[in-house]
């Protein structure tokens, strides 16, 4: 079911320009993502946030449960970009139900991320080197305490443009997190684009952002 934004227009100040923001561009963003991604049940949306990546603007899209709302919390989020031609630049689903999952093979992830990964975009999919499948998790705070949530992550680069790109598979085939254009300060091992699916990274940089609906 498609789902609707309902936003009044709102001007705000980005890098001393003014952007008019108004129902229908969100909702542009919205039913692009919707297009290729399906929001997951039981999330509300809760905030849209004008965020830059990589010197590009772009909206955050925040969706919770309605109970134990709020940053470390269960969150389906996602990051499209604000001009068109649309790009969805990731997404994650931190969830309670990807807790103490056994975990797919490699082959079975490799199929899945590979699949996902054409239908969101074919070329960039064409484009990525597989370097590694394994393990990963990402902390939430559940009941009071850190808690990890886990998948299987299948990580790519994009030798023709230097940045790399990764889908988290989790233990019922469901992609979990997706991530693409991701710079990468090799000599420095340190992630250069902004983390804003991250929570803990949000929390560290509250000032960077600015809240249009919520």
């Amino acid at each position: 079911m498609k789902q609707t934004l309902f936003l009044v227009m709102t001007v705000i100040s980005c890098n001393s320009q003014e952007l008019v923001v108004d129902e229908g561009q969100l909702n542009a963003q919205l039913e692009f993502f919707e297009s290729k991604v399906v929001i997951p049940a039981g999330f509300e949306q809760t905030k849209v946030t004008l965020v830059e990546v990589d010197q590009k603007k772009a909206y955050l899209f925040r969706y919770e449960k309605p109970v134990n709302r709020g940053l470390l919390q269960e969150h389906f989020s996602f990051i499209v970009t604000a001009n068109a031609p649309f790009r969805i630049l990731g997404f994650t689903r931190m969830d309670v139900k990807y807790l103490d999952r056994d975990m797919l093979s490699e082959a079975q992830t490799r199929e899945i991320a590979t699949k996902f990964l054409l239908g969101i975009d074919a070329d960039l999919a064409n484009s990525l080197e597989n370097l590694w499948i394994d393990k990963h998790g990402e902390l939430m705070v559940i009941d009071q305490r850190e808690k990890p949530i886990f998948g299987m992550k299948y990580k790519c680069y994009r030798k023709s443009s230097g940045d790399y790109a990764w889908v988290i598979v989790g233990f019922d085939g469901s992609v979990i997190t997706f991530e693409r254009d991701i710079i990468w300060d090799n000599a420095a091992n340190k992630r250069i684009t902004q983390k804003w699916l991250h929570d803990n990274w949000i929390l560290e940089n509250d000032k960077k952002r600015q809240d249009v609906k919520g």
